[in-house]
């Protein structure tokens, strides 16, 4: 399994170029994602009105439990060295020179990948959120499913994770975020709209189909 992580890490940061250098620069930063953030921001206020901050809270709480389990806990506990600080390793990466001239390393330990985690967190929040108003959820879906996997291509292009460290943040930011909307969906959301009419709930608080 090792040695295929690490075929799969050295291919994948072979085939570059410098347009993709500059791209994926971008991509990786959270600033690129502004414009998408602000997007559903907007289609959460479209569906939530008043209880907007709510859902938004909820969110950036759960964003923020995924980010502690992964970059707080896990990774000091793991002890995993990225690709770029594994000897033996590290010399057959290209490293990825930053535009400010200094070469990117990541941080010393990168299992599992809080990128990974982060957006597969925000992934199905917003899909779980956003899914009840929509016709077209597989589109929703799609869409969400392509924002992860364009984000989280980035990290073993610039040789910073192994696909197992992705892998690990996909596992564990889609347990973070089932279990924050299965919590929401019975007790945080109900509270939300406590004494409105039944039919302005967007939700039914049985049991959760994704």
């Amino acid at each position: 399994m090792e040695t295929l992580d690490r075929k799969f890490l050295i291919l994948v940061n072979g085939h570059h170029a410098p347009w993709l250098d500059r791209l994926f620069w971008a991509i990786t930063q959270t600033y690129a994602w502004i414009p998408f953030y602000l997007l559903v921001i907007y289609l959460l206020f479209r569906c939530y009105r008043g209880h907007t901050w709510q859902v938004l809270l909820l969110v950036m709480l759960a964003v923020a439990l995924s980010d502690v389990i992964s970059s707080g806990i896990c990774k000091p506990l793991l002890h995993r060295l990225r690709p770029t600080h594994t000897p033996g390793l590290a010399e057959h990466l290209r490293i990825f020179v930053r535009p400010n001239g200094t070469p990117y390393y990541g941080g010393r330990f990168g299992f599992p990948s809080s990128h990974a985690t982060n957006s597969t967190t925000i992934a199905i929040l917003t899909y779980a959120l956003l899914a009840p108003f929509v016709r077209k959820r597989w589109l929703l879906a799609l869409f969400m499913v392509f924002y992860v996997l364009l984000f989280c291509y980035t990290r073993p292009y610039f040789g910073v994770h192994y696909p197992t460290d992705i892998l690990a943040g996909w596992c564990l930011g889609t347990a973070v975020g089932l279990s924050v909307v299965v919590w929401a969906r019975r007790h945080y959301l109900p509270r939300c709209y406590q004494g409105e009419a039944l039919a302005q709930v967007p939700f039914d608080y049985g049991n959760y189909k994704l």
